[in-house]
């Protein structure tokens, strides 16, 4: 009986079993029925997680939702139908959107770290750590942020140098909604492959950290922008 118990998900939840994410038409009845749907998702053991729980990481479904609704509003704020790839303007309307920032800061990739590694706060009222590629890898600046606060929000990460021609010379940024049980929460600018997944603008990506390092490991790191 406990067993069921642990393993019964709803019709709803159980599309979470294909893929990562929950479809816009279940989230919509998630609103209409509260009570419906759980916050928090426990899905099967993926094959990159190699504890011996019987179940795997839980799935955070408002980081989820807040991701896919931060990305509606921002191309209404944007006036674009798609960011195509610019990525300065998609994390910038992204922070105004979330409060943020108050005003958009328009910057290139390769810009957007330096421009939040020289102040202590945003004019939202977020306190601003910085964690600088001299001193830290992505994957050590993020572990370090997820074990300072094991719920971790608003994450910014800059890249010098990114791989394709405009990334070579504007570089790359993108913004992690949130840290939770070791799993990442972020979208990019323009369509992405992790862990064998295609995933289009815009569109919630989750995956363990070490996942989403390796998912950018050709690229040059500037460093992380932690949003307290």
């Amino acid at each position: 009986m406990l067993a069921l118990k642990r393993f019964a998900v709803t019709v709803t939840a159980a599309l979470c079993l294909m893929c990562p994410l929950l479809p816009q038409t279940a989230l919509a009845e998630a609103h209409k029925d509260p009570g419906r749907i759980q916050t928090h998702i426990i899905l099967p053991r993926p094959e990159w997680d190699t504890g011996g729980e019987e179940t795997g990481p839980q799935l955070n479904l408002e980081l989820t939702e807040q991701i896919r609704s931060t990305y509606q509003s921002a191309k209404q704020s944007a006036r674009v139908r798609s960011f195509k790839g610019k990525c300065g303007a998609y994390v910038s309307h992204q922070l105004v959107v979330l409060g943020i920032n108050t005003k958009r800061l328009g910057h290139n990739g390769n810009r957007a770290y330096d421009i939040y590694e020289k102040i202590t706060g945003t004019s939202g009222g977020y306190r601003v750590t910085a964690y600088p590629a001299k001193k830290f890898k992505l994957e050590a600046a993020l572990e370090a942020i997820a074990a300072e606060d094991p719920h971790a929000r608003n994450i910014l990460v800059g890249f010098e140098r990114g791989t394709s021609k405009a990334g070579k010379q504007y570089g790359h940024v993108l913004f992690i909604h949130g840290i939770e049980n070791g799993m990442v929460y972020f979208s990019d600018s323009y369509a992405q492959t992790v862990d064998g997944t295609r995933y289009q603008e815009g569109e919630p990506i989750v995956c363990p950290i070490e996942t989403f390092v390796q998912c950018y490991r050709k690229y040059k790191l500037d460093g992380v922008i932690h949003f307290g």
